[in-house]
């Protein structure tokens, strides 16, 4: 098979290597990368540092490249770009796919799915989330540093009866961890959740995730962000559990009191160029389409704004 990895940074890179130690004498694996990152991957290959393994993982696709014309048609594509390079990446995939051809799309957001079908009319989109805590290291070099580095998978509505079992035997043979769900909708949207109310606040803030669980207010900022996301999570019939509000707020403890959200790294390193508009613009849209306050996360979203202009 020809497998692309499009997009080879934390996520990309952590199952890029994995697949591609097992299978790169079996199949073809292609990198999709830039830069120096790219540079060094080409020259010297992708390492990988796992947490808590003194194996460190070196790999050499078959092409690391950052022309998508330089590949073929691939059987599967796993997708891991910033949603802001979303787009971008949509109009390259639809060049080397074709309607049997299957895309695992392994972003942040609740409607990344709508997203690619905009631009995307064929091959099959697998709704999907991941929970991996992986970061470039330094070019060419990916370090994981914690998650569980699990992918719940569930079926695309344009075809609900088709089963991946090609890309699910690649992810089994790679040890990578994942799991086939009914309505995978339910991960997608408790993982929303915790990461775009608590990322709103950190980055509009400027504050850690123990700063906002020891400040009173902020704390309550973001639970509105979370009863929100919440109200519109009913309203389109996914059965998310009754004290998720409650159990997403508290997953703040499970991480050091220093740790900063992607999106308030983003907007400390990159300005403009960030996810905001993935979490506080989706849970608006969605707000004004169903006539559900957003108030919270609207007055969030203004103010976050307002630091770019």
């Amino acid at each position: 098979m020809k497998i692309c990895f499009y997009g080879v940074g934390g996520v990309g890179g952590y199952f890029g290597s994995l697949s591609a130690q097992r299978f790169n004498n079996e199949h073809d694996i292609y990198f999709i990368a830039r830069g120096k990152h790219k540079d060094i991957i080409s020259a010297n290959g992708l390492t990988l540092k796992k947490a808590g393994d003194a194996e460190i993982i070196n790999v050499k696709p078959k092409i690391c490249t950052d022309n998508i014309g330089d590949l073929p048609i691939c059987d599967i594509v796993v997708l891991s770009v910033k949603g802001y390079d979303l787009v971008n990446a949509i109009k390259d995939i639809a060049k080397i796919t074709n309607k049997d051809s299957v895309i695992l799309p392994l972003l942040n957001g609740v409607d990344i799915y709508d997203r690619i079908r905009k631009y995307l009319k064929t091959a099959i989109v697998l709704p999907s989330c991941v929970y991996i805590g992986t970061h470039i290291e330094n070019p060419g070099i990916i370090s994981q540093n914690g998650g569980n580095s699990k992918i719940l998978i569930g079926y695309d509505p344009l075809y609900p009866d088709f089963y991946p079992e090609s890309l699910l035997t690649i992810l089994k043979e790679s040890n990578i961890d994942f799991a086939w769900e009914d309505n995978v909708q339910v991960s997608i949207w408790s993982k929303f959740m915790f990461i775009a109310a608590y990322g709103l606040v950190t980055a509009t803030y400027e504050k850690t995730l123990g700063e906002i669980l020891e400040n009173s207010e902020l704390s309550q900022i973001t639970k509105s962000i979370m009863i929100e996301i919440e109200k519109i999570a009913k309203r389109l019939n996914i059965p998310l559990n009754s004290d998720i509000v409650e159990t997403s707020f508290l997953k703040g403890n499970q991480f050091p009191f220093e740790t900063k959200t992607s999106l308030q790294r983003d907007v400390e390193s990159k300005g403009k160029l960030n996810e905001a508009d993935i979490f506080g613009g989706t849970i608006i849209r969605y707000g004004d389409e169903f006539g559900i306050s957003v108030s919270n996360t609207r007055e969030i979203q203004k103010k976050l704004m307002t630091k770019f202009e």
